[in-house]
């Protein structure tokens, strides 16, 4: 009975970290794709708080953090992963939910929802990599963004109708199609 005691206590403490999530800010590209989060805390056990800032259009988010605030320019930052898993990037003076954060191609998600009406208006991007420029989704861009790939070309050209369908999840394989077609063209 001891022993059942000890395995499930070990069980639990082994779930607990293997889902406990972290929060923090990426400075930059490498640091993104390193995974390397500044002011980084564990979710389930400190808090800390991002201000975006930008209901006033600053140029900066303000950081809570070990009860000191730190104000970091979004045009010198990357972005930041928040409690929820979700990860940003700053682009001007906006963030972007990055979609796919382990893929080749970064798959970037817009929201602007209109005062007037409440009605959402989403907007897709993508970038090579993630110190690529970050560019609207289109086939014209991603054949531009690899112009010596012609396999790629085709692959966008016979699978992809209109630049709408781009942002397309391939649940099978669990990756966005963009990306398994650039994979498959190298």
């Amino acid at each position: 009975m001891k022993t059942r005691y000890i395995l499930l206590s070990l069980f639990s403490l082994t779930t607990l970290f293997a889902f406990a999530q972290n929060s923090g800010v990426y400075l930059s590209a490498s640091d993104f794709a390193s995974g390397k989060l500044k002011y980084e805390i564990n979710c389930s056990t400190e808090k800390h708080k991002i201000k975006l800032n930008e209901f006033l259009e600053k140029p900066y988010i303000t950081v809570f953090h070990d009860n000191k605030s730190h104000e970091l320019q979004k045009k010198e930052i990357f972005g930041y992963k928040d409690c929820n898993g979700s990860v940003y990037r700053f682009v001007e003076q906006h963030h972007y939910v990055v979609v796919n954060p382990t893929e080749n191609i970064l798959l970037y998600k817009h929201v602007i929802v209109a005062s007037k009406n409440q009605q959402e208006a989403i907007h897709y991007f993508f970038s090579n990599g993630s110190a690529g420029n970050v560019q609207e989704l289109t086939l014209t861009n991603l054949k531009s963004t690899f112009p010596e790939n012609h396999k790629f070309h085709d692959a966008l050209d016979s699978n992809f109708k209109s630049d709408g369908d781009l942002a397309e999840y391939d649940s099978f394989h669990k990756i966005y199609k963009v990306n398994r077609l650039y994979s498959g063209s190298l």
